[in-house]
Parts: structure tokens; C-alpha cells; sequence
């Protein structure tokens, strides 16, 4: 090339000066391409701020305006090679942490949360392009003025939402803001959905949807000493349910009792089901109550911690369950209610359960007890000079319950709320082994009587089932326990109008055919055959609720006539054995160290055999 150098005067010069040039030119481009060095890089910075998520693609920034997306997912991250600058030397990929905190994802360079160690020039190469990047990473303090606007928004599911752009406000001078759902632009959203930019740098959403719940950028570009910087901003969205409008609903225990082994330990769990509330502080208590403590006080159980278990954003529901643990099984427990009690700031739900002990036989109770309550107290032996009378309907349960043992249904004790009375009566009787009738005028006179013939009926269907009747009435022309046959214990009583009245009621063969009840009468007492073998509830018709006291104050031997009784009733009256009750045997109860009287033993004979002493006869 040495006639570049030789001097010519006029426009061969020129000529010559632009053709040594050109060839210059074209021979270090080729030079360069032979040798693999690549062309001169381009420089770009973005700002980030600590704490937030960040992403740089290996490409230019995008421009304002163009509905490009952030980066390209599909592309293989291997197309982008990353280096970082770090004194002197450049480190391949050595900043790229195996614990997830910087990867490569597409084309780009994704930072799960940006430090200020993060801050830097970067170095990507692909497609034959050098493309350089300074990170800044700032704190929110350093933007000079308050800014309000959080980088985590939550958004109600079936709601409209609003998401600011954080820190848009220090800025005074910048470009219009870009958003991005993930990597895709929002105008490429706005085809399918409501969704827009509102006040310039705000995203309002018509209608949020479960699929919202991301990560959002916006960007604006300004530009300093040359360099065009993109202050690049992460939203992280969440998206929850509506607070429920409804009180907590208990799923378990589903019905109201559980069976136990007296003795063992036993585990009362309650699952609850609560909706949604954005502060959820629900409480799930096992309450017990014992009825052998008069005064009917409730006492909090030792329970475990609570367990929550989250269910789908679809269905945003928590299941609480809350157990409480009885160590060893005993007789209190056997007379207790224990309730589930789930509450939350809207309201509040209970379930009420009993312990029945298992048994082969499958029956809960060892007796169903009917009676009338009575109206007052008398004193035995007159006025001052003797103890105090305690009805017969408050001794049964203290002897049979507290002392022998046993498991009792009382109506006004045992009948949980919101069920029909009826189908509850036939239930309770069907679960007994003995039906225990404490007879009196107002008795047969009071919707009671509807207990009674449940019985009569419930005893033909069912031949475990034992009915012990028991008069209480003072007159002494009463029926005694020596002769449950005879007529006198039945002169004239009131009565509820027969179902069937035109139907004659059949006659019984024998006084004492073959047994159909225990009785302390060594004489058994003949099965009564029902003009209506249907095992269907009585017909007399009960109210809604038992009576707890009657206006009726006659004695068993000056009752005005009425209508007859069912025929079905009147006859196991007249031919069933019967005990008999005196406020004599109130303090004659059986002990250690007393026999009892004859009606205490008569009736302890009558009942059951506990379990583990013998068979049930």
C-alpha cells in the first residue's frame, strides 16, 4: 500500500486519500470477522430497588410505546451468555447462585430479590451482539421524598383492583410507564380483558381473577450522561376471597353421641369448617358439662393446638380440628354433654354430644324414666317432726345413676334441642333396655301417657325390653306390689281418647302367663297382645313439648271419670306387676351396710345386670 503515501497534487489526491480509506476500512472489517471479534457493544442501565424482584433480557430495553413483551420465555437460556464484571476480570456465570436467587429464564436474567450486592455492569452475548448493562440497585430511602406506594398489593377475587406503580411519584422527570403481567405487556392483555392504565401510572382491573395472583413490572426511561437507564419497579399481587358473611360450620362430630369403653381413653376431635376472613383468628372449644353437678356448670376441656388446613383460592376455606382428651373413661363422663363450640367474628355454631358405653346389644341407655314432676315437697312423719320428702323423680336418677351405676334417658335432661318430640321418644325408647313409668292420676292424665304406650308397643316388637311400672300415689287403696293383678289399682282413671275406639279390646288368657317385664312379683306377668301390631309411635296425640305440671290434683281413688284409655294401656295396667312407692322408702335405700327396703331391692332386681356381673334377664 505504499501509493497511499505518494503526494499528488489536485483531485487525483483526493481521490487517492478516499480510496487507501476504503480499502483500510474493508480490510480490517474482514480482518475482524476472520479473527471472531465482534462488533462495537451497546450500553444500557437499569435501576432497581432492594428487596424487590428484577428481571434484564439480553436486549435492548424496550421502547415506550411498542407492546413488546419483557422477554422471551421460549427462547433457550443457553442462547444467553452472562458475565459480570467484577474489578478487572470478568467471571463467566460464577454469579449465577445455585440457590435460585439469579437464573436464567429465556433470553433473561431473573433475580428473585435484588440486593444492593447485586449492583454492577453486566455482560450478555447472543446472536452475534455484545450488549453491556449497569444494575443499580437502590434503597427506597435514597429516592429523596415519601413514597407511599407499597410493592406488595392484595386484590379481592370478583373485585375491581387498582395497582400504583411504587416510587413513580419522585420522579419528576421520566417517561410514561409501561406494565407487565409477568412478560407479557398489558396491551397485549387488553384484547381478552378489562384492564387499563389510569392516572399514568396506575393498573386498574375491571374484574380480578385467581390468575392475577403474580408478579407485575412497570418500567419509565430517562436518560443521564449519554446512557438510556430503565428504572424498572416489581409489584408482587396476591389475591384473596371476599371476607365470609357466615358463621363457622361444624362438619364433625356429625351426630350426637360417640361410643366408649368405661375405662379407656377416648379422643373428642371437632372439625370446623370457616370461610374466608382477611384476619382469621378462629376459635374451636371442647366444653364439658356435667349433670351430676347440679348447677349445670360448663368447664373448659385441656385441649391440643389447633390444626389449620388451607384449602384452593377457588374455594378459599380453612378446616380447623381441635381435640380434647379424656384419659380414662369414667361413670361422670357416661353423665356428661360435651360441646364443640367454633366461633369467628361473625358468629358462632355448637355441637352438643353424649358418651354411651358400648355394649353388645347396641343399647345406649339402661333406662328411659317417664314421669310427671311433681308440684312440691311434704315432710314424712308430719309437720316438723319428720325429714324432708324428695319427689321419687329426683331419687330415681341420684340411686340409679349415682350409686348403682347406671345410664339414664331423662326427657327434660336428655332431649337435645330442635328435634321433634315424638320420633325423639320413639329413638330413646327403642335405645333403652328398661322403660321405668312412674305412675300417678296426673300421669295418666298428661301427655306422658303417649311414653307409656310407646312402650307397650316398642315391648311387643323388641323382647330385651322391660317395662317396670312404679305408682307413687299415698291413698291406700293403691295398688300394692303383691297383687299387680288386681282391680284395685285401677278404679277410676282419666284417660286420653282411644285410637281405635270401635275396635273391642281383646282379652288376655292368664294373669300370669309367660314374663314380659322384671318385677320383684315372683309371679310373672303375661305379654299384652295390641289390638294393632304396627310398631309405629301411639296415637294419642302429644303437644310439642312435655307439660311440667298439670292442673289436675286428684288422688288415684277420686279421679273423675273420663273417656276410657287405650285399650292397649288400660290392659298392661291391669295385668303388668307393679311396684309401689312410699315416702317411708325415701331414707331405705340400699347400703353397704342396709338391705334397703322392699321396693329399692325389688327395683334394683328389676333392672339390668351391670356389665362383667351377669346376663341381662
Amino acid at each position: 500500500m505504499k501509493w497511499c503515501g505518494v503526494m499528488h497534487p489536485g483531485p487525483p489526491l483526493a481521490l487517492a486519500i478516499i480510496a487507501c480509506f476504503l480499502q483500510r476500512y474493508f480490510c480490517e472489517s474482514r480482518w475482524d470477522k476472520e479473527e471472531g471479534l465482534k462488533p462495537r457493544p451497546e450500553t444500557y442501565g437499569y435501576k432497581a430497588f432492594s428487596g424487590e424482584g428484577f428481571v434484564m433480557q439480553c436486549n435492548k430495553p424496550q421502547s415506550t410505546g411498542l407492546c413488546q413483551r419483557l422477554y422471551n420465555i421460549t427462547s433457550s437460556s443457553e442462547e444467553a451468555d452472562w458475565s459480570r464484571a467484577e474489578g478487572e476480570t470478568n467471571r463467566d456465570r460464577d454469579f449465577l447462585r445455585d440457590d435460585g436467587a439469579v437464573t436464567g429464564r429465556g433470553n433473561a436474567l431473573w433475580f428473585s430479590t435484588v440486593t444492593a450486592k447485586d449492583s454492577g455492569k453486566y455482560t450478555c452475548h447472543t446472536g452475534g451482539m455484545v450488549i453491556h448493562f449497569y444494575v443499580e440497585v437502590l434503597e427506597r430511602a435514597s429516592l429523596g421524598c415519601r413514597d407511599t406506594e407499597e410493592n406488595r398489593v392484595t386484590l379481592v377475587l370478583g373485585k375491581g383492583g387498582r395497582i400504583p406503580c411504587p416510587g413513580i411519584k419522585c420522579q419528576t422527570q421520566r417517561s410514561e410507564v409501561t406494565w407487565y403481567k409477568d412478560a407479557r405487556p398489558v396491551c397485549e392483555i387488553q384484547e381478552k380483558r378489562t384492564i387499563s392504565v389510569v392516572d399514568r401510572y396506575t393498573l386498574l382491573l375491571g374484574t380480578v381473577y385467581v390468575s392475577d395472583a403474580t408478579l407485575y413490572f412497570c418500567d419509565y426511561t430517562y436518560e443521564d450522561n449519554g446512557i438510556p437507564w430503565t428504572v424498572r419497579r416489581s409489584v408482587n399481587v396476591s389475591v384473596i376471597p371476599a371476607d365470609t358473611t357466615d358463621p363457622p360450620q361444624i362438619t364433625y362430630p356429625h351426630g350426637n353421641k360417640e361410643g366408649v369403653e368405661l375405662g379407656e381413653p377416648h379422643n373428642l376431635s371437632c372439625q370446623v369448617q370457616f370461610g374466608f376472613q382477611r384476619t382469621f383468628d378462629p376459635v374451636v372449644q371442647w366444653w364439658i358439662s356435667s349433670h351430676s353437678n347440679h348447677e349445670g356448670m360448663m368447664k373448659l376441656m385441656e385441649m391440643e393446638a389447633q390444626q389449620v388446613r388451607e384449602r384452593s383460592i377457588e374455594e378459599f376455606e380453612f378446616t380447623v380440628t381441635r381435640t380434647a382428651q379424656i384419659p380414662e373413661v369414667t361413670q361422670l363422663h357416661l353423665d356428661s354433654t360435651f360441646t364443640c363450640l367454633a366461633q369467628n367474628s361473625v358468629g358462632n355454631s355448637s355441637v352438643t354430644i353424649r358418651l354411651i358405653r358400648k355394649s353388645a346389644d347396641d343399647k345406649e341407655y339402661d333406662a328411659f324414666v317417664s314421669y310427671v314432676p311433681s308440684s312440691s315437697s311434704e315432710e314424712v312423719g308430719g309437720r316438723g317432726r319428720g325429714v324432708r320428702e324428695e319427689p321419687l323423680e329426683v331419687l330415681l336418677p341420684r340411686v340409679l345413676e349415682g350409686q348403682w351405676g347406671y345410664r339414664l334417658f331423662l326427657l327434660e335432661r336428655d332431649l337435645l334441642p330442635g328435634g321433634a318430640y315424638a320420633e325423639d321418644v320413639v329413638c330413646a325408647i327403642r335405645s333403652s333396655r328398661r322403660l321405668v313409668c312412674v305412675l300417678s292420676p296426673d300421669y295418666l292424665a298428661s301427655t306422658c301417657l303417649f311414653e307409656l304406650e310407646t312402650g307397650i308397643r316398642a315391648l311387643q316388637q323388641d323382647p330385651h325390653l322391660r317395662l317396670i311400672l312404679i305408682w307413687t300415689s299415698p291413698n291406700p287403696s293403691s295398688p300394692s306390689t303383691t297383687s299387680p293383678s288386681t282391680t284395685s289399682p285401677k278404679p277410676s282413671i282419666p284417660s286420653t281418647t282411644s285410637p281405635n275406639p270401635s275396635n273391642p279390646s281383646p282379652s288376655t288368657t292368664s294373669p300370669n302367663p309367660s314374663p314380659s317385664t322384671t318385677s320383684p312379683n315372683p309371679n310373672p306377668s303375661p305379654r299384652i297382645t295390641s289390638p294393632n301390631p304396627s310398631p309405629s309411635p301411639s296415637t294419642t296425640s302429644p303437644t310439642s313439648s312435655r307439660p311440667l305440671s298439670l292442673p289436675l290434683s286428684h288422688t288415684l281413688g277420686l279421679v273423675a271419670s273420663a273417656s276410657p284409655l287405650p285399650p292397649l294401656v288400660r290392659r298392661a295396667i291391669r295385668v303388668l306387676p307393679a311396684l309401689h312407692w312410699t315416702p317411708q322408702d325415701q331414707g331405705r335405700m340400699i347400703t353397704s351396710s342396709n338391705s334397703g327396703s322392699r321396693f329399692w331391692r325389688s327395683l334394683h332386681k328389676a333392672m339390668p345386670a351391670q356389665s362383667g356381673t351377669g346376663t341381662d334377664t
